[in-house]
């Protein structure tokens, strides 16, 4: 099926966006076959496969991650390229039904058990809550509106446009990174903001430096990079620090190419083939050019207010301080190992220590190798990148969970997976999903960096084969699409992984506008 898929044409567009026709070549046969599913075995549960913090000395971690902020290792790296899209949907979804936008059309659908009426009533009702609530009445005033007028009317169409589109403020196409997330008493702060704000009580160093990388779509990247700098400015002169502030784009070459049901190359109007971005899988570029230390990742939603802000602190330090302890025993049983003068006694160890802290497992035949063999092979599972990521209870947010999969050889992991990489149609397997306990809200310690102080390529630990195959449309005609294995999925299968649980008020991330509401995100 991939023989003479491409035309001259066709490999033209691809050599100017980076990618090989071998590499399209095989994203058409992943299509076509589908994705490789992973075996889950079982969840993850606290005391098998989730570290309970309860049982551990916490101030021993919290020593460990001062010291290392203090020495300049700790950074955070966040995704920002997604669009404020969701957040406003149901909105979107109102307006394109009703056209006009009134309180007597909302509270009939209400009435009707409707979700988008049910929610935009509540929007309506809380609009003052919002940090937005201000720039939205200075926009509308200076084309002579008064959002006052219009609440009272009952009549806001005009209110909606204001906020959505171009002529306003625009929220439905900016990033979720430059929306207003919450409002303190003399000042507004976006999501990106607030993560300026945390990263001084979790990254800056002795020379208090706070050091923040954002990942940003091209079209975005300027409006980022210049609100960054700003707010960056204000803060700096607030807390007494200096931000190292960066900024990536997804790279064109992790584009993937799309397929008709047929599995031949989607082609536009023009004869051009349709590439899309490869998902958030593709960031593992980013990560991996970034070339950092010990790396926080979050989701760019998931802040919160000043007010909320100490047990989400606390549990990141700690994540951290649990990862740099890890790490230091990894790194002192590696440089044993890489001396070649290694016992049956100091492998015992190594061997305890790998499968009670990171939950490795072995083949049946390791038991008949030879101390060499043993020896070698347990340098290469524990020369990897490690991350620790904290788990909350699962209370039905959409998302990535954590399992026990077993591989093609038989040996058992701990891997974040997504509801969307099962196989739905396996009993066993949803079975298994359903039974989850636990969450993974995306707040993750990584070490990027070996023993001997070099950055790992991250490419060589992420399962290739661990992809997202979605249908979509493109101007009414149906396709599929290829995503790439997500960065917390597949694109860290093969690292070490520890799984902690960590309190839920840590987990506040914002899918809707009305999310806005909880607890977390308004002040006291």
């Amino acid at each position: 099926m991939t023989k003479n898929l491409f035309t001259e044409a066709d490999l033209r567009q691809m050599e100017q966006l980076g990618i090989t026709e071998g590499e399209a070549k095989k994203q058409v046969a992943i299509l076509e076959k589908g994705p490789q599913r992973p075996h889950l075995i079982r969840p993850c549960t606290l005391g098998d496969g989730i570290v309970d913090l309860e049982t551990v000395e916490q101030e021993r971690l919290l020593t460990r991650w001062k010291t290392a902020a203090a020495e300049g290792r700790l950074a955070e790296f966040l995704p920002a390229s997604g669009a404020a899209t969701r957040m406003f949907a149901f909105l979107q979804r109102i307006q394109n039904r009703l056209g006009q936008v009134t309180a007597g059309k909302i509270a009939e659908g209400a009435d009707e058990k409707d979700s988008d009426y049910r929610d935009f009533k509540l929007f309506i009702g809380s609009l003052r809550e919002f940090a937005f609530f201000d720039p939205l009445s200075r926009v509308m005033a200076k084309a002579g509106l008064s959002l006052e007028e219009q609440l009272a009317s009952g009549d806001c169409t005009e209110l909606l446009d204001f906020l959505l589109e171009p002529r306003g403020l625009n929220y439905g196409l900016l990033p979720k990174a430059l929306i207003p997330f919450h409002r303190y008493s003399d000042h507004t702060r976006t999501a990106l903001e607030e993560h300026l704000v945390e990263s001084v009580h979790t990254v800056r160093d002795a020379a208090h430096r706070c050091r923040v990388h954002f990942t940003v779509s091209p079209e975005i990247e300027a409006a980022v990079e210049n609100h960054g700098q700003a707010v960056a400015a204000n803060h700096a002169e607030r807390f007494g620090v200096q931000y190292e502030l960066s900024f990536s784009v997804q790279s064109p070459a992790t584009n993937t190419l799309a397929v008709d049901l047929n599995n031949r190359p989607f082609r536009r109007p023009d004869g051009s083939l349709l590439f899309r971005p490869g998902g958030h899988g593709a960031l593992l570029k980013n990560l991996n050019q970034y070339q950092g230390d010990i790396v926080f990742i979050k989701n760019i939603d998931n802040v919160v207010t000043d007010d909320h802000r100490d047990p989400v602190v606390l549990h990141q330090r700690m994540l951290a301080g649990m990862l740099l302890e890890l790490q230091d025993t990894i790194f002192r049983y590696l440089r044993l190992l890489d001396s070649g003068s290694v016992g049956a006694n100091d492998l015992q160890d190594v061997l305890d220590f790998a499968a009670q802290h990171l939950n490795v497992s072995f083949a049946e035949e390791f038991s008949r190798c030879g101390d060499t063999e043993k020896a070698s092979r347990l340098f290469r599972l524990l020369n990897r990148p490690l991350r620790v990521c904290g788990m909350v209870i699962n209370r039905g947010e959409p998302g990535g969970g954590p399992f026990w999969v077993k591989d093609h050889s038989g040996r058992l992991s701990l891997q974040i997976v997504e509801s969307a990489e099962i196989d739905q149609d396996s009993p066993e397997q949803t079975s298994i999903l359903k039974a989850s306990t636990h969450f993974s809200p995306v707040q993750i310690v990584c070490g990027l960096r070996d023993f001997q102080g070099q950055p790992f390529n991250l490419a060589e630990f992420a399962n290739s084969e661990a992809v997202f195959v979605t249908q979509k449309t493109e101007n009414g005609r149906d396709l599929k699409v290829l995503e790439l294995p997500g960065l917390w999925n597949g694109g860290m299968a093969y690292w070490n992984s520890v799984f902690v649980e960590i309190p839920e008020e840590t987990f506040n991330p914002v899918k809707t506008i009305n999310d806005l509401l909880r607890p977390g995100h308004l002040t006291k």
